[in-house]
């Protein structure tokens, strides 16, 4: 039988937190992997739970912050006045685990953010000291999104780019033959038995979005595609994750959750209310308000979805228009109205804003912090930072393309003109946020 060793890295970064944040793909990979006969050894960095490590406090919903270690920043971006850190299970700790391991056939390992490229590169070193003879393939977002970037990396022989389409034929040049079908409607359940502990388990229901907003790059690291599971597939997810590890948080990583509600996720949360369930739902990804009508707010709040989170990303008109065409003023104000009447009060759904754009205007920034205060939202900024292959990257300086670090959301904040009315504005919504 062969044997692969599916690795999450470490991050290094301003900033970290455990917001139900899991690595799905490697996750469902380690599934596809396991029903073609392939045997499975899996190691998150990331896994705040892991038994290797003093577990780090969580919240009431399984969320909280990571191990870190404050380590001076890459020479690059040293002028940056905030504190550095590697997050995640030590690198000696991780590098003891390995040892204890049989020499796998290959190893994979996944990549998120592309500025998150460090952690990377110290797995590979790690792993190459102790498996000098076994090939390493890399895939993930940086990989997709930096493929140039992530060939410079020493000691990756192989890398994979938008999913598992490539994946088969990578494969079979090491003997390991598999059928790497990249239809996610098919996918099995996510591997989560690869966990001793869980307090939350992520699951989607679809892959991809069918819209095209300037500043995402969905449609790449998707190619293309908008493929949804059955309503009874997604079910049975559900009940088998819950049963099995007493699950109490299920977190929804659906781009469009809300995309077509009448036939999907209407049906889902109907199903729901008939189970005699014990747990909450969450949805860090923004929802999308526009679709919200009476009927799938009321069932959101009977189903125990918890802090929905919407994306609004800007209250000015001209910017709505330009960047996403996803919803209007007006309309965000009727669905507000509509998942109050539901049952959900002030302070107890959030709303995305997108901060630290290219000449963003600081007024029309303070407006939308304002507007959505006075729906009674919490706010919650998503700092801009620059994503190859959006509509968005063509107006981006070439300095921050020759660098994945430079497309650090702190550090492209920092380098805004505006930078300190930009940190002003966010202690203003964080103060309004300790009124509702």
């Amino acid at each position: 039988m062969k044997r692969i060793l599916l690795v999450n890295p470490p991050i290094y970064d301003f900033s970290a937190y455990d917001l139900w944040a899991k690595p799905l793909a490697l996750l469902y990979l380690s599934s596809i992997l396991k029903k073609q006969n392939v045997q499975i050894e899996f190691f998150d960095y990331m896994d705040r739970l892991s038994k290797l490590i003093e577990n780090t406090e969580s919240n009431i919903y399984g969320c909280g912050h990571y191990i870190k270690e404050k380590i001076a920043k890459p020479k690059i971006i040293e002028d940056i006045q905030k504190d550095y850190f590697r997050f995640g299970i030590p690198a000696n700790t991780a590098e003891k685990y390995f040892e204890s391991l049989q020499p796998p056939d290959v190893i994979i390992i996944g990549s998120v953010m592309t500025y998150w490229y460090m952690g990377v590169e110290e797995t590979v070193k790690s792993l190459k000291k102790i498996f000098p003879d076994t090939p390493i393939i890399l895939g993930g977002i940086y990989a997709t999104l930096c493929f140039e970037h992530a060939q410079k990396i020493k000691d990756i022989n192989d890398i994979i780019t938008g999913g598992f389409s490539g994946l088969e034929t990578i494969l079979e040049k090491y003997n390991i033959n598999i059928k790497s079908n990249n239809d996610f409607s098919s996918f099995p359940i996510p591997d989560y038995s690869v966990y001793e502990k869980l307090e939350y388990v992520a699951i989607r229901t679809s892959i991809g979005c069918p819209f095209n907003c300037s500043y995402c790059a969905q449609k790449i690291l998707n190619n293309r595609t908008y493929s949804l599971k059955t309503i009874d597939v997604i079910k049975n997810e559900i009940y088998e994750l819950t049963n099995d590890k007493n699950i109490k948080n299920v977190v929804f990583y659906d781009d469009t959750l809300l995309y077509n509600a009448n036939r999907h996720i209407k049906v889902l949360f109907r199903n729901m209310l008939d189970y005699n369930k014990t747990f909450n739902m969450h949805t860090p990804t923004g929802l999308h308000a526009k679709f919200l009508d009476e009927e799938l707010a009321e069932l959101m709040f009977h189903v125990k979805l918890i802090d929905p989170r919407f994306s609004l990303e800007t209250a000015d008109a001209h910017e709505q228009q330009y960047s996403d065409h996803k919803i209007t003023n007006n309309e965000f104000k009727s669905a507000i109205k509509i998942l109050k009447r539901a049952g959900y009060k002030n302070g107890e759904y959030t709303v995305y804003l997108l901060i630290g754009m290219p000449n963003q205007n600081i007024m029309s920034i303070k407006d939308s912090i304002k507007f959505a205060h006075d729906l009674g939202a919490k706010i919650e900024f998503s700092e801009y930072g620059p994503i190859p292959y959006t509509a968005n990257w063509a107006y981006i300086d070439e300095l921050f393309k020759e660098e994945p670090l430079f497309q650090n959301r702190t550090y492209f904040l920092s380098r805004q003109k505006n930078y300190s009315e930009l940190l002003e504005l966010k202690q203003f919504a964080k103060n309004l946020n300790n009124k509702l």
